[in-house]
């Protein structure tokens, strides 16, 4: 025993001299390689190519000029991967420099497209997915990431209907289907449904996905009425730390108009202004118009309006900077892999006294803890804060030009304190920009940890727990002297919401021999909301001071409350995706749900989806057909649900309610809904019939759609009778329609030293009412302007709704000649006589057009040469009508400011008519032009969203510079609007009723939208 012991331990001492010995082995063989990977049918250097030694975890990337440096051994594999290349290897052998041309793939058809719950090959998709990858759109200077994906894909829509910092664009896809449940996509954010697109930073972004069909959008289900987009994060790879930094910083200016008349113009209108006024009251306009006392002072004009020049839209204008910087880490090992990023971003409003701030952070890690386990997490904390201004534009634009913004000695002075009651009564805009601290204040996360278990070659279970939280305060406070009334003002109000989610996806893959492949999933998803909101209101006037602006400075007013709220939901669905030979492809869905926000009568929804797709290409008649690379055809039947009501509508809800017994009032509750057990699910069931085709070697790829979805059980508040003691109920009752077409056109012009690459895409809604619950029309009035809105069935939802103009009355003949409305005068509008009963009333308004626009379109535009790149981002809108009501306080009422356009043409008595089209615009007569189509304007537009031009330096500077990767970019964003001449907003986009969010919407009128900003910014974006 003793012998066998000093018998291995010779052996061992003998093997461990050996391996001491110096002496050649692959080990020791490592040594420095260096190459340079080029386009082979351009010879174009590509930057960013992933070089792997085959089987480790070894790596590098091309820096600018293609060039990269690894250490390899002799007998070691060399692997490069580029997105819209082939792979390719090689072995290392003796060489010392390795030279690599990849080819472009001649399909794009193996890339993945996230589609929920999964992703598949581009190829294998079924439905209509629209696909935006993040190269250089965290170089867009924005606020907000949706400006960034503006008119880049066909049938989504994103307008930026206001214009101060950090406001949320609007984004709706194929058209709007609901009345009262909201219109917003879904957005998923990393597989986590349900949080917004203001919660990440486009720093982070991998990639936007768009599920715009029901069929790819219902396994969403209860949500996915108004489209999914889905968001994937970037994530950690094995191999090296990389360290990531992009950063811009730059200036805006806010696209404004440059008519406003000032000085002895503005006097000499206003003169006419007063002398129409006192003509229609039988004045004698030969007078003075200035310290006559024959002439009432109500229509004087004083000299001091020739002495201003203020123009009051510049004076609460500025030129703001913005600036954002982003900084992250990813790497790993096959084990573990990470991603960490930080961001900051600050953005001046061009409107005094108004910014947003952001401040954010991301970490994911993922850990292959064995064959079986996986395990990772995901956090995303964002803070942001902002400062917004108290009131619409006009308030301040349409203050009188005589006004000095401010006195030498800081105060404020008024129009009245210039010249009497004649004039506006409101206090100087600058002093309510001072005088008004509004601020927004919002902390999120999105957080999500989850388990994943390899159960058996193709089958895989994944459990996660996710949540989404926000807590929000929006704190304002409004000094005495910044208002008319002069009485302080204040509001605070404190949100918090936590949504958890569990979700648990058992997945399984295979393929069959002879060709078949095939997916599934099958979940069960478990999702709660808890919300609290404390609402406090001070008495107007009732802080002691306005040096303390806390609700323990004044007296609560009695609506002050705290509300508590709830809801849950919980999910089952399943998904099987089938494949023959890659050419007939089959994919359906279910999914059900069960919402705490419906009645115990209806509270499960079905939505069930089916697609198919048949790869002609691979068809043996046209598989050789060179000119043709691709065609694929598609077509699918989809169901989606909406439940985005509020909580608690089916049951008979309690609210506050006043009273004063004995003349003392009291708060108590009452009754304030009518209950309906049987409320239930608003569906929308939709087919989608597409076309894919790629010729000329993938020179051109083209996607076509058609696509009809009806929405029914409409989420609709109807009239219950008044014997209940209520006026209406939450019911399930009518049918909303769209319908249209989406074109995509992705074209590789000159491809070279010199690169030309275009994207287009076209998208066509119609949208139409086709049931009311038996009622054909439902009619929405605006009192404060007199426009009607109207919901009629075979029109397009929420047109607007008046007289329209057919002339102008040019003298007291004219008006006794022609039908009019009681009280015309000389110089008001004329209306057509739709019945022709030779009288003017309700019987002959008219349908005056629509909000909605009827053709949206996209281009990018991409080009490079050497290390040059320039890229080029367009939208377009045709056919939306505007109720562009702001025009009337740029008018001349009150004397307040005047543009040139809006007061050159009108009406000012019949010697001076003006072009015979535009009425009279007076403070007492304007009832007779907002009830019409006087103020409905074209919105169309083509804008320039996006200019960024790029130098990546050379690798000679790089290296002094020690990074892999630099890029120098200067990046403008709304380089240029072009709207019809006709349109005076300014925002084509621009509305301030917001959009369709219940029966009494009103969507399309702007009474005061803030200009948005063209930003030029200077950026740098580097890898170290």
């Amino acid at each position: 025993m003793k012998g066998t012991h000093l018998y291995l331990f010779a052996t061992l001492l003998s093997l461990a001299a050996g391996l001491c010995k110096p002496q050649k082995l692959v080990a020791q063989e490592v040594r420095e390689i260096k190459g340079t990977v080029l386009d082979s049918a351009t010879q174009a250097a590509l930057p960013g190519v992933t070089v792997f030694i085959k089987g480790t975890q070894t790596g590098a990337s091309t820096n600018a000029e293609g060039r990269f440096t690894i250490r390899a051994a002799s007998n070691d594999v060399l692997s490069f991967t580029y997105i819209g290349y082939d792979k390719k290897e090689t072995a290392v052998g003796n060489r010392n420099t390795v030279f690599i041309s990849l080819p472009q793939s001649k399909t794009t058809l193996n890339e993945t497209v996230v589609i929920g719950y999964g992703a598949v090959k581009k190829s294998s998709v079924t439905a209509a997915v629209a696909k935006v990858e993040n190269k250089i759109l965290d170089q867009v200077p924005a606020g907000r990431p949706e400006a960034a994906l503006v008119g880049r894909m066909a049938g989504v829509n994103i307008s930026q209907s206001r214009g101060q910092a950090g406001s949320a664009p609007t984004i709706r896809i194929r058209g709007i289907g609901s009345i009262s449940a909201g219109n917003d996509p879904l957005i998923v954010i990393d597989g986590i449904p349900g949080g917004n697109l203001g919660m990440i930073n486009m720093n982070d972004v991998q990639s936007v996905e768009v599920l715009k069909d029901a069929s790819s959008a219902a396994i969403y289900g209860s949500r996915a009425a108004g489209g999914v987009i889905l968001v994937t994060m970037k994530k950690g790879v094995a191999g090296k730390p990389k360290f990531n930094f992009n950063g811009y910083a730059g200036l805006g200016k806010a696209i404004v108009h440059n008519d406003w008349i000032t000085g002895d113009e503005y006097y000499n209108y206003a003169v006419k202004y007063q002398n129409r006024e006192y003509g229609w009251v039988g004045g004698d306009v030969s007078l003075p118009v200035w310290g006559d006392a024959r002439r009432p002072a109500a229509y004087q004009v004083s000299d001091v309006l020739k002495t201003g020049h203020v123009i009051w839209q510049d004076a609460v204008m500025r030129t703001a900077p913005i600036q954002s910087y982003n900084i992250s880490a990813s790497g790993g090992t096959d084990k573990a892999t990470y991603y960490v990023a930080a961001t900051y971003k600050d953005e001046q409003g061009s409107m005094v006294n108004t910014w947003f701030k952001t401040y954010g952070l991301r970490a994911n890690v993922d850990v292959q803890a064995s064959k079986v386990v996986s395990v990772g997490f995901m956090l995303n904390p964002t803070y942001s804060k902002r400062r917004y201004n108290p009131s619409e534009i006009p308030n301040y634009s349409k203050y009188p030009s005589f006004v000095d913004v401010r006195r030498p000695n800081g105060t404020y002075p008024t129009a009245r304190e210039y010249w009497g009651a004649v004039v506006t009564g409101q206090v100087n805009p600058m002093a309510t920009l001072q005088g008004s601290e509004y601020y927004g204040s919002s902390f999120s996360n999105i957080g999500e940890a989850y388990l994943k278990l390899n159960l058996a070659k193709g089958l895989s279970f994944r459990s996660s727990v996710g949540t989404t939280m926000d807590f929000s305060n929006r704190d304002e406070f409004q000094a005495s002297w910044a208002t008319s009334a002069a009485k302080n003002s204040g509001t605070d109000i404190t949100t918090n919401n936590i949504n958890i989610l569990n979700e648990n996806v058992l997945s399984y893959n295979t393929t069959f021999k002879g060709g078949h492949d095939l997916s599934a999933i099958a979940g069960a998803s478990y999702q709660r909301n808890d919300s609290k909101a404390v609402n406090l209101y001070a008495v107007a006037g009732s802080y002691n001071n306005d040096i303390v602006h806390t609700m323990g400075n004044a007296t609560l007013a009695p609506n002050s409350n705290t509300v508590k709220s709830k809801w849950g939901l919980i999910s089952y669905f399943t998904r099987v995706n089938y494949g023959y030979k890659d050419k007939y492809l089959l994919s359906a869905s279910i999914r059900t749900d069960a919402s705490s926000r419906f009645g115990p009568d209806n509270r499960w929804g079905y939505f069930p989806s089916v697609s198919a797709a048949w790869r002609v290409k691979q068809e043996s008649f046209l598989k050789d057909f060179q000119p043709i690379s691709d065609l694929k055809l598609r077509a699918s039947w989809g169901v989606t649900g909406n439940f985005n009501i509020g909580d608690f509508q089916y049951l008979g809800l309690m609210g506050n309610t006043f009273y004063s017994p004995g003349n003392v009032v009291s708060k108590g509750q009452a009754a304030i809904s009518y209950g309906n057990s049987q409320l239930g699910w608003e569906k929308t069931k939709g087919i989608d019939i597409g076309g894919e085709l790629s010729v000329l070697d993938n020179r051109i790829s083209v996607v076509f759609d058609y696509y009809d979805k009806r929405t029914t059980d409409l989420l609709y508040s109807m009239p219950v009778p008044a014997t209940t003691g209520f006026g209406t109920t939450m019911t399930n009752i009518g049918e909303i329609r769209n319908r249209g077409i989406e074109f995509e056109v992705n074209t590789r012009n000159i491809v070279g030293k010199f690169n030309w690459q275009t994207s287009f895409n076209y998208s066509r809604n119609r949208n139409t009412v086709e049931d009311l619950g038996g009622v054909n029309n439902v009619i929405i009035a605006d009192p404060s302007s007199n426009m009607n809105w109207i919901l009629r069935v075979g029109e397009p939802m929420f047109s607007y709704y008046g007289y329209k103009i057919n002339g102008i009355y040019k003298d007291a003949a004219d008006v006794a000649a022609n039908p009019g409305i009681a009280g015309s005068r000389p110089g008001n509008p004329k209306f057509e006589d739709t019945d022709g009963n030779k009288k003017i009333d309700a019987n002959d308004k008219q349908l005056l057009g629509n909000f909605q626009p009827k053709a949206i379109l996209g281009m990018v535009n991409n080009f490079s040469y050497n290390n040059f790149d320039l890229s080029i981002a367009m939208q377009a809108s045709l056919g939306a009508k505007m109720y562009n009501y702001e025009n009337q306080f740029y008018q001349g009422a009150l004397l307040g400011a005047m543009r040139r356009s809006l007061v050159e043409n009108q009406w000012w008595s019949p010697s001076d008519p003006g072009n015979g089209k535009v009425p009279a615009s007076a403070l007492n007569t304007l009832g007779f032009q907002t009830m019409s189509d006087a103020y409905i304007e074209d919105a169309s537009f083509l804008a320039i969203r996006n200019v960024n031009l790029g130098y990546t330096l050379p690798e000679t500077l790089i290296r002094k510079l020690r990074v892999t990767n630099f890029r120098v970019y200067l990046s403008a964003s709304n380089l240029f609007i072009f709207t019809k001449k006709e349109f005076h907003g300014y925002n084509p986009e621009g509305y301030t009723k917001g959009e369709v969010n219940g029966v009494a919407s009103m969507p399309g009128a702007n009474y005061g939208a803030e200009p948005i900003s063209r930003i030029y910014a200077l950026g740098f974006n580097f890898n170290f």
